[in-house]
């Protein structure tokens, strides 16, 4: 069995990044879909593992990851080659904990034309700092590494990274006005559509007097 152990990166933040790997006849890759999300969204990372030369089997993927990201349910899929022929993604049940996630198999067979492919999807919770970067890890058992067996290498920062954004204000009142979003009356509202204004309120009883302009 083949330990890879990978750290947390602290890489720039964009639209999407990736960070490549190598150890013996594996590379591995590892991307994010947003590295600079929003408190509230869901964000997905996708791990590839390649091989050249001959067969290897992947046994388990173990990612770190920021203790304020919430795993998706359901979100842990893997995608390996199918005793049938082909390419075949299954949902799988991870072990998880505060900040990793670990997925195991009896051997995914892996090599230059039967990659393997697992994706995880976590929400970016209000307990991530805005402004913050978060880094994220991979470690990965395997067989027959390339170096031959028993191999092992260690990737302190292959990430990628977050950087974690505000949410967005909206008005709970007036949620489609876009220039003033925290003003609680919005457009058309307030004065009224006139040229007049609202009248005095006298002994209990409220006149209004020229709220549509005089004539």
């Amino acid at each position: 069995m083949i330990a890879l152990a990978v750290g947390a990166s602290a890489l720039g933040a964009g639209v999407a990044t990736a960070e490549t790997a190598t150890s013996g006849a594996y590379t591995f890759t590892r991307t994010v879909d947003n590295a600079s999300p929003k408190v509230g969204d869901t964000i997905t990372y996708t791990t590839v593992s390649k091989k050249s030369g001959i067969d290897g089997y992947i046994s388990r993927f173990t990612e770190t990851h920021a203790a304020c990201l919430t795993f998706v349910p359901g979100s842990a899929k893997v995608t390996k080659f199918h005793v049938g022929g082909t390419m075949t993604e299954t949902t799988e049940t991870p072990e998880l904990t505060a900040t990793t996630l670990e997925v195991t198999s009896a051997g995914w067979i892996n090599n230059g034309s039967k990659p393997v492919t697992m994706k995880t999807s976590y929400t970016v919770t209000a307990s991530c700092a805005p402004g913050t970067v978060y880094g994220s890890g991979l470690a990965v058992g395997a067989t027959v590494m390339g170096n031959g067996f028993q191999s092992s290498a260690n990737f302190a920062n292959l990430g990628p990274s977050i950087t974690v954004r505000a949410a967005d204000v909206v008005d709970p009142v007036d949620p489609v006005d876009p220039v003033d979003p925290v003003d609680p009356t919005g457009p058309g509202t307030g004065t009224g559509g006139g040229t007049g204004s609202l009248g005095s309120l006298s002994g209990g009883l409220g006149s209004l007097s020229g709220l549509f302009g005089s004539s």
